[in-house]
């Protein structure tokens, strides 16, 4: 039987170290060394500062063969602790990804929450300022990619990670976004007339959490849809469709407002995701960090040209990058196209798929996973190539284009045929 190539394309990783703190620079308490899925993995407490706050985190650390890993930081909801991040960590560390999970200063109701500060102190950006100070150490962590780190919050964590990522985009690969509370800067004009008439401190929702005056005041003239139109990175933005807390509609405008946007709705979701969305959502974050990934091991701008070895792909006659996978399908690819350019006639089909006939057998080894925007997956069928849309199906991963703004993309979106051909440097006959 002969095997396809599909092309997929969707339209859509802690502060300075407290001075009582090891000579390493954190505070370190290996936990346990867990297995349940494809990776082992153990957990360390790693304590960090912000201006004289410590903060309590715990690091998930996969026992992968890559020295330097990918890392998630889980931004908490409002009232919630760095616990409502764990079920995300485990399976992240399961799927070969490092995460940390920490506790806001301030931002709890009831017990759990171990780092300093209170909640009347807390506020949007007192959190970003946590936000930012862990960013800061994790990138100096020996087991972190400073170059794979995803800011991941949920909620009122959703709303700070929008902040510090738009903020420091150079030093973040990604953003997720669940269900962000992009609605608190209209909450508070819409309680208060004026900065004047803030009070000192105040009750939230009936007397569940009492904040101060700067919970108000700090987000009183923030525009997050203002920041997050001029970040130019991949955002993944999921909301589930029975949120009674915040208004899908705020995600909705989050999603017009992005770039590089890809917005799903979770189907029977709520205010934080549990059950069969929590699966979906997990579904979709471990595609993400897969993209994100590939992404990272491509040349940036103005780097130096790939070397005889490297496989390359064209769209129509404009080359585009690739971060290919290091495996027997690729490397069957490029043996193939060693020998020869390979050309491929593309046309559409229903709408999203760009289809081809790749004309070799290929060897796989398919996994169940979502697609997402650009990547390039080997799929079963009749010896074809397809350029697709959002997708969940088993298929062996090939890699990711990485450039998605280039020119000849819009034609492979559209709904003309294009021709691609895929070749070996230094073979361009």
């Amino acid at each position: 039987m002969l095997w396809m190539v599909m092309l997929v394309l969707f339209l859509a990783g802690c502060g300075a170290s407290h001075p009582s703190d090891t000579a390493a620079g954190q505070e370190l308490a290996e936990d346990s060394t867990v297995q349940k899925g494809s990776y082992t993995y153990r957990t360390e407490e790693i304590w960090c500062d912000n201006n004289g706050n410590r903060i309590y985190g715990i690091a998930y650390i996969p026992d992968t063969q890559e020295e330097k890993k990918p890392l998630v930081i889980f931004a908490h909801e409002l009232g919630n602790t760095h616990a409502a991040g764990i079920p995300y960590a485990e399976r992240l560390a399961e799927a070969g990804c490092g995460a940390y999970v920490f506790d806001f200063c301030g931002g709890t109701v009831g017990g759990g929450n171990r780092s300093s500060g209170s909640n009347v102190g807390m506020s949007v950006l007192t959190e970003v300022t946590d936000l930012e100070a862990v960013l800061e150490t994790a990138a100096t962590w020996d087991f972190v990619d400073p170059r794979r780190i995803v800011l991941l919050g949920g909620s009122q964590g959703g709303a700070v990670t929008a902040l510090t990522g738009c903020r420091h985009p150079d030093r973040i690969a990604g953003m997720i976004l669940m269900y962000p509370a992009l609605n608190i800067a209209e909450d508070v004009h819409r309680e208060f007339a004026s900065l004047d008439s803030i009070p000192a401190e105040y009750d939230m929702f009936g007397g569940w959490i009492r904040v101060g005056r700067n919970y108000a005041a700090d987000v009183w003239d923030v525009d997050f849809y203002g920041e997050l139109s001029q970040y130019q990175g991949q955002v993944l933005l999921l909301h589930g469709d029975r949120d009674t807390t915040v208004d899908r509609s705020y995600s909705e405008r989050a999603a017009e407002a992005l770039p590089n946007g890809e917005y799903h709705v979770i189907s029977g979701g709520g205010h934080e995701f549990y059950g069969a969305p929590f699966e979906e959502a997990v579904t979709l974050i471990l595609a993400y960090m897969d993209r994100i990934s590939a992404a990272s091991h491509s040349p940036a701008d103005g780097a130096q040209a790939p070397d005889p070895e490297t496989l390359s792909l064209l769209l129509g006659d404009t080359p585009v990058n690739v971060a290919w996978e290091e495996n027997e399908s690729v490397q069957a690819l490029r043996e193939l196209c060693a020998r020869r350019p390979l050309v491929i006639e593309m046309s559409m089909y229903g709408g999203f798929e760009q289809v081809g006939s790749i004309g070799q057998s290929l060897p796989r080894n398919d996994r169940q996973t979502v697609t997402g925007a650009g990547d390039i997956v080997l799929y079963s069928g009749s010896q074809i190539v397809v350029f697709y849309g959002s997708n969940s199906w088993a298929y062996t991963r090939l890699g990711h284009i990485t450039d998605q703004d280039a020119a000849g993309m819009e034609a492979l979106l559209g709904h003309g045929d294009i021709r691609i051909t895929l070749r070996m440097e230094g073979n361009n006959e």
